[in-house]
């Protein structure tokens, strides 16, 4: 038998195929126009079928005993492929591609407003990244599967066993993987890429803007877009970009239901600086306060048998009101007063300090304290009718984070320039001043904590969520969520001289 039976020899060598043929890119790269995910699901539904084909009882022992020492290998490459995969289709949805884009579009350009042709390159650009590593991956792990079956000896009781992995699992991976990179080096043709580095779990890429090329799918298939590039290299003379006004820009709201206000920087980029809304809920939240007989809209608790009369009082005027306005002024007016009591311990700082503040408190952490404010206050409740004799009393809360997404893009995140929301050295001197904070009562605190055996149990034990109602009643509640948001779940550890 032909040892060498088995080898990875594709059809069509897509490595000598230039990436400024656009004829060729026309033939080779059809199936991609129906988008970027459906030829690349083949690595997804091989790996799985590869997965239970090695798990199935048409695999005997004496074929799994010659590949028995490398079979975690396997099992690690395949789970690799099907991670990458999964990873990838969330990387190119277009929410993640725009905020990605705007997160980094002020590190490549200099310039106080967006551009809507160069935000349209930041996007190619984020593409061909998550593409370009999506790639890497797949390969790599194709191709050590690949030298793992390739090494076995073919034998008469294992031909066919290796002919169903290599010739129809493997070897066909390995050529998409190379269309794959057909489509990438024209991809880099147009965006001009010049250098490219893996950090971390990331690829990043540099490319060159220009005004005279659209950064879209559909260029990857323009017949001219070789000469067009070349042209650019030769000075041809750029268009006047078309500005984006800043009002539009410079907002967190990335959808209707989506809050987005990471920045570019480690420290503000985790997800508390987003809030997703249930669209459905939101919907279902406004209906039940545009039939509410009444909406508590104090700012403090009120007498049981007065809000009764008020509720009375309510009823017959609760087809005369718009019960959703009347909600929405209040809500503004609530956020107001929670944003000035959040502030309270900030009374020396500038506005601007103030504000940058807030910010990296974070809508998730201010959202929560607004819901802990209103239960404590006994406020923002919505009654209405359950059935014909029976009252219902809740609060609406996707409607409020809703309205919050509102309120906290106009009045924290559209107060600030991206410098300022980026910038270490003002997150850096909002930390030092929660960690003197907590200095000056942590000596307090610990001693009151050891006087109680079973908190210093926890306390030893590093079970710190049973030690969240001591904190909130030593620090208040406000303050223990600061110093959390600040210095992390684990702060009462910090400095504490044991």
């Amino acid at each position: 038998m032909d040892i060498t039976k088995f080898q990875y020899l594709p059809e069509i060598d897509y490595r000598k195929i230039s990436a400024e043929d656009s004829d060729a890119i026309e033939v080779h790269l059809d199936p991609f126009k129906r988008g970027y995910m459906k030829p690349l699901e083949a690595h997804l539904l091989n790996a799985d079928g590869l997965r239970k084909y090695l798990g199935s009882a048409s695999v005997t022992a004496e074929i799994r005993a010659e590949y028995r020492f490398k079979s975690r290998n396997v099992d690690d490459a395949i789970a690799s492929i099907q991670r990458a995969f999964y990873e990838l289709e969330i990387d190119l949805q277009d929410r993640t591609l725009e905020t990605v884009a705007q997160r980094d579009y002020f590190n490549m350009f200099q310039a106080a407003e967006i551009d809507s042709h160069k935000m349209e390159f930041m996007i190619f650009l984020k593409t061909y990244e998550a593409l370009k590593k999506f790639n890497m991956i797949v390969r790599d792990s194709w191709d050590m599967i690949r030298e793992v079956f390739e090494g076995i000896k073919i034998q008469s009781y294992n031909s066919l066993f290796l002919e169903q992995v290599l010739s129809f699992k493997v070897y066909p991976r390995l050529e998409l993987a190379d269309l794959t990179d057909l489509l990438l080096r024209r991809m880099a043709l147009i965006l001009k890429i010049s250098k490219e580095e893996v950090r971390g779990n990331r690829l990043y890429a540099v490319g060159k803007f220009s005004s005279v090329i659209k950064y879209n799918f559909s260029t990857v298939f323009q017949k001219d877009i070789h000469h067009v590039v070349s042209e650019v290299d030769s000075g041809i003379r750029e268009k006047k970009p078309e500005k984006v006004h800043k009002e539009l820009q410079n907002t967190c709201i990335k959808g209707p239901y989506l809050l987005d206000s990471r920045g570019s920087e480690l420290f503000n980029q985790p997800m508390v600086y987003t809030m997703e809304l249930d669209a459905r809920r939101v919907q279902m939240d406004e209906k039940k306060i545009r039939v509410a007989v009444y909406v508590e809209s104090h700012l403090g608790a009120e007498d049981l048998a007065l809000r009764q009369e008020l509720i009375r009082k309510f009823i017959s005027q609760a087809r005369k009101k718009d019960k959703v306005e009347e909600y929405n002024n209040f809500l503004y007016t609530y956020f107001d007063f929670v944003r000035d009591t959040l502030l309270l311990h900030y009374r020396d700082g500038s506005e601007l300090e103030k504000t940058v503040f807030l910010y990296h408190f974070t809508p998730v952490y201010f959202f929560r304290l607004v819901m802990h404010f209103m239960k404590e206050g006994r406020t923002g409740y919505i009654h209405r009718h359950l059935k014909k004799d029976q009252m219902v009393r809740e609060l609406p809360f996707e409607y409020i984070k809703y309205i919050l997404k509102n309120w906290w893009d106009e009045k924290v995140y559209r107060k600030l320039t991206p410098m300022e929301r980026n910038s270490r050295d003002m997150y850096a001197q909002i930390q030092n001043k929660v960690k003197t904070y907590w200095a000056e009562e942590q000596k307090r605190v610990l001693e009151e904590l050891k006087t109680e055996p079973e908190l210093l149990r926890h306390f030893r034990l590093h079970n710190t969520k049973e030690l969240y109602p001591f904190l909130q009643d030593e620090l208040s509640y406000l303050y223990f969520f600061v110093i959390m948001r600040f210095l992390g779940m684990d702060f009462i550890y910090f400095s504490d001289g044991q």
